[in-house]
């Protein structure tokens, strides 16, 4: 489903600032596979998922999206088969607009039509059903801007639209960071759900270990632009935070500093 290959990235290059983001970092997903990363900050995790996107070209390498090669193509015309959650309950969604016409404007990817301020019938109440299903009272308050809802809120609104047409691929950039933990715990139930109904191929940055060891069917930790550890199966399974954390101290034959593992150790930070 999702292939990168040989994917590098360099910053600043031939200055003293240069920065390999991506080092020659090689990825597979197959279809319906929900893949948790971790890493420090710097270790690459955003800079791949702003490869797959778009954002800007490998310098080295290749994307490969369900057989197709995306390395070159455009970021808008990537975003009609990939969703992206982000850790800013800001982004994803246009504040002014209310819910259904946020949603509305997602569902333009469906026919790729241009998008229409009057919303139909037969739209509302899809939009309607799918809100319920969260039992977060949003099927009640289409009507509102969605700069005034909660950030929990808006996150199950932004879920929605990355999957009322059901990307490729989706990716999720610390969606529930910015949350406070029973919200985020409830948005992680709703992410679960929409993943596992729909068989959806998915990427989920976290620095929440616990939270990445629990979360879909494999973890991969990425360190200096590489993938140094991917755990599926009975490994992880039997795998703990603090297996994890060993694993990464002999990784990198060397002890961390936890000056921001918070939680009971749950959280990834630098060494």
């Amino acid at each position: 489903m999702l292939d990168v290959k040989q994917a590098t990235k360099v910053f600043s290059a031939g200055t003293a600032s240069e920065h390999h983001a991506l080092n020659g970092l090689d990825l597979h997903l197959d279809d319906g596979e929900f893949v948790t990363i971790i890493g420090s900050n710097g270790a690459g995790k955003s800079t791949l998922f702003n490869a797959i996107c778009g954002n800007y070209w490998l310098d080295q390498g290749q994307i490969l999206l369900d057989g197709q090669d995306i390395t070159f193509l455009s970021e808008h015309r990537r975003a009609r088969q990939i969703g992206r959650v982000f850790q800013d309950p800001m982004k994803g969604t246009a504040p002014h607009l209310t819910i259904e016409e946020n949603l509305a404007l997602a569902y333009t990817r469906k026919d790729r039509k241009p998008f229409r301020s009057a919303v139909r019938k037969q739209e509302k109440d899809l939009f309607r059903t799918e809100l319920e299903k969260y039992h977060m009272d949003l099927e009640n308050r289409m009507k509102t801007k969605v700069g005034l809802l909660s950030g929990g809120q808006r996150q199950v609104v932004t879920l929605l639209m990355c999957t009322l047409v059901m990307p490729k691929l989706l990716l999720l950039d610390e969606h529930t960071a910015a949350l406070d933990p029973a919200t985020a715990d409830k948005v992680m139930e709703i992410t679960r759900s929409i993943v596992s109904e729909n068989h959806l191929t998915t990427l989920m940055i976290t620095h929440n270990l616990s939270q990445a060891l629990t979360t879909g069917n494999r973890t991969i930790m990425l360190d200096e632009g590489r993938i140094i550890l991917d755990l599926g199966g009975e490994e992880r399974a039997k795998m703990g935070v603090n297996d994890l954390l060993d694993c990464y101290a002999e990784k990198k034959k060397k002890a961390f500093d936890n000056d921001r593992m918070m939680l009971a150790g749950t959280y990834f930070t630098a060494p």
